[in-house]
């Protein structure tokens, strides 16, 4: 899905002590992202430019200097994606970090995804376009409430993987710092007595920031946040099997 989309505990208490006893990463001492990885994707699709017009950068980012602007609906051809500063969705308020880019004489020129009415088709996306897609559109849902580990099994377009957050993290978590997760990485955080000693995993989308299924869908920035900031414990890649939610 691209920019705009009109979606736009099991174990007992001292079983969970013991498996919280088994995580192999420890909190991590931070250190933050100042810029996430471009990690462009090339694609073909079009968009219709938001109503009130809208600006064209040199970069993926709001930081990037302002080259041209396009007038509202107006019909743009795309050439890929990249990923840079979270922007809200102008059309349903939901934080967006894709960044969408054509050529113009050879030059790459950069729309937000969050001003853009279209999708590049989920065929054409790898499997964490794909996720990412997805927990954008999921946020405001409640659905996943206590259930985060599902939550980011859905949006990479699996379920039933690992029973909780703490079991993929055993698995998967690299221990790394957060300035050194990869766009779409799952991001971990230690377990503990209010989320049941289960874990606690989201997707991590750039800026230091995470989407992540708690009392409903949302994106949180790690740094910001003392809760996630003391309990982050790494990040891990998703397994290759995991296609992508479609």
């Amino acid at each position: 899905m691209g920019g705009f989309s009109l979606m736009k505990k099991l174990l007992s208490y001292a079983l969970a002590a013991t498996v919280a006893m088994t995580a192999i990463v420890g909190v991590q001492g931070f250190t933050t992202q100042t810029a996430s990885a471009a990690d462009p994707h090339a694609v073909s699709f079009s968009g219709i430019t938001a109503s009130a017009g809208v600006n064209v950068r040199s970069g993926p980012g709001t930081g990037y200097s302002i080259v041209a602007s396009k007038p509202g609906n107006v019909t743009v051809q795309f050439a890929g994606i990249e990923y840079g500063t979270i922007v809200p969705d102008v059309f349903l308020n939901k934080p967006d970090p894709r960044w969408y880019y054509y050529f113009e004489n050879g030059v790459k020129r950069y729309i937000a995804s969050a001003v853009v009415n279209g999708n590049a088709p989920t065929s054409k996306l790898r499997p964490k376009d794909r996720a990412i897609a997805w927990a954008i559109d999921a946020q405001g849902r409640t659905d996943y409430n206590g259930w985060c580990q599902m939550f980011v099994e859905n949006a990479y377009g699996t379920t039933g993987q690992y029973a909780s957050a703490i079991a993929a993290s055993n698995n998967l978590n690299t221990g790394k710092s957060l300035a050194t997760a990869p766009i779409g990485s799952l991001v971990f955080f230690a377990p503990a007595a209010d989320n049941g000693y289960y874990g606690h995993v989201g997707i991590y989308i750039g800026e230091n920031t995470m989407i992540n299924g708690r009392q409903s869908v949302i994106a949180d920035n790690i740094v910001t946040s003392s809760y996630f900031s003391s309990r982050y414990t790494g990040w891990g890649n998703p397994p290759a099997s995991w296609p992508g939610h479609n």
